[in-house]
């Protein structure tokens, strides 16, 4: 079944919505709240510590990377002004490289926590597919774009000078959410 324009429309105006400094901050906040105050979120969250870490980690770890070598690449110039300005620009990729996946990584925990307690419960919810639904329902799309500002285009700059390195942290990037889900399964 294809949707039709309108829906596309309103999908579209949904999304544009999200992209608001302040809708962009009370959805974080909301995300954190429910981490504190929401028992099943945060039940399914403790009991897997470890692994949350783990990939965690692994964010933190490719964050790294990629605003070294945007540091490097902003400040490859003499002038003292560049040395500063690239502190600033890599202090920026860093922390919205990780925060962005780690933002969308508890989304992602959140979805998992609710459907293990809907089956849990016996409840059956039929929701919505596709990547229109997701990005409208689960308010993913400004981490996603930071995502690829801070983590996906200094990769591919990187993959030009260092193609293993890169690949390598792209893999762990995707493949640390991947191990989490086989082995909570």
């Amino acid at each position: 079944m294809k949707p039709d324009a309108r829906e596309l429309r309103v999908a579209a105006d949904d999304m544009l919505g999200q992209l608001r400094p302040g809708k962009v901050l009370r959805d974080a906040m909301d995300l954190v709240l429910k981490l504190v105050r929401d028992d099943v979120f945060r039940e399914y969250v403790a009991g897997r510590v470890w692994p949350v870490t783990g990939v965690i980690f692994a964010f933190f770890l490719v964050s790294t990377v990629c605003s070294i070598d945007v540091m490097f690449r902003v400040a490859s110039g003499s002038a003292l002004w560049l040395k500063v300005f690239s502190l600033l620009v890599g202090s920026v990729v860093w922390l919205g490289g990780l925060l962005s996946q780690t933002y969308v990584f508890l989304i992602w925990l959140e979805e998992r926590a609710v459907q293990r307690h809907r089956d849990e419960q016996g409840i059956r919810l039929k929701l919505p597919r596709g990547i229109l639904a997701y990005l409208k329902y689960s308010r993913a799309l400004p981490p996603w774009i930071v995502i690829a500002l801070c983590v996906v285009l200094p990769l591919a700059i990187m993959a030009r000078r260092i193609p293993l390195e890169a690949l390598l942290l792209a893999a762990l990037a995707i493949l640390a959410p991947v191990v989490f889900r086989n082995l909570d399964s």
